[in-house]
């Protein structure tokens, strides 16, 4: 049998060390927690110098105790007020889509409507032959002088097709490819039009854009279009509204503005119209394409 020994000082020293130190933690332990509930009655000890000591660190303990519970509770707080603020921000940016695709689809639903409207204005096989389309490119500045349309001869557009929306003529395509189409607008010298008064037959005339009557009119702030009358004697006055003629590419009673000013050049001896249209060409969306008129 082995009987292992220790040396007397040195278990000595271990027991008075265990000793000391297990009295201190349960002193500390005990101050505290009696301290909590029991604050009032620890006056005695406030002039024993021993029980000061504990005391002391007693009081410093449940400071550290409480810090330590008020930093935990805040950082658990703040977890879930940033994990509520995730939520919140996630389901604020679905309600945002969900709002922008509303106003998309109420947006696309009165296009159509306005689009139906042009309806009214289209006779015959070329209501039946109509494609509606989206401007998707135009050229530089604020009017819609040309511009690309997502249609083209795969949609059965071909050149010289008349574009138009719910409120009148746009102007004319000159260029196709499978998928896209390109047009200029009636504010383009080359989309010059026939017109005719509304309700006065044989009052018929020219819209155009050219030098020969004003191209300067073209920087109007109101986007004014010029023409004139084939008939220098002509009835025209001001607020007679003009509609296609039906003379060349375009087709019969397409709405096209209302005359504001008369002009009588008696050097040339012509009659000349200020025209407003009905289309904005600073804002051009969807349109309607239909083939031209028919050239025997």
């Amino acid at each position: 049998m082995i009987v292992l020994k220790l040396k007397k000082d040195s278990r000595q020293r271990f027991t008075i060390k265990s000793i000391v130190t297990t009295g201190v933690v349960i002193a500390i332990v005990l101050i505290s927690a009696y301290s909590i509930s029991n604050s009032d009655k620890l006056l005695f000890l406030a002039n024993n110098p021993v029980a000061e000591v504990f005391l002391d660190l007693g009081r410093h303990t449940n400071n550290a105790i409480d810090s330590v519970g008020e930093f935990l509770g805040d950082l658990l707080h703040f977890k879930r007020n940033a994990n509520k603020v995730k939520e919140l921000t996630e389901e604020n940016e679905k309600l945002k889509q969900r709002i922008t695709d509303i106003k998309s689809d109420e947006s696309k639903e009165k296009s159509l409507k306005k689009l139906e409207k042009a309806l009214n204005y289209v006779q015959g096989d070329a209501r039946m032959r109509r494609v509606s389309a989206s401007i998707v490119g135009k050229n530089d500045g604020e009017w819609y002088q040309s511009f690309v349309i997502d249609a083209g001869a795969d949609n059965g557009i071909k050149k010289d097709s008349i574009v138009i929306n719910g409120k009148g003529v746009v102007g004319i395509v000159y260029s196709v490819s499978n998928r896209y189409s390109k047009a200029i607008s009636l504010v383009d010298s080359r989309a010059s039009v026939s017109f005719k008064i509304q309700g006065k037959e044989d009052d018929k005339g020219v819209i155009t854009t050219s030098s020969t009557v004003g191209k300067s009119d073209l920087t109007d702030v109101n986007k004014l279009l010029q023409g004139y009358l084939f008939d220098s004697n002509s009835n025209v006055k001001v607020g007679d509204k003009i509609v296609t003629s039906g003379l060349g590419l375009y087709p019969e009673n397409l709405p096209i503005g209302k005359v504001t000013k008369v002009i009588n050049d008696k050097s040339k001896s012509m009659k000349l119209v200020k025209v407003r249209p009905f289309v904005d060409f600073k804002k051009l969306n969807d349109v309607m394409v239909i083939p031209p008129r028919k050239i025997e």
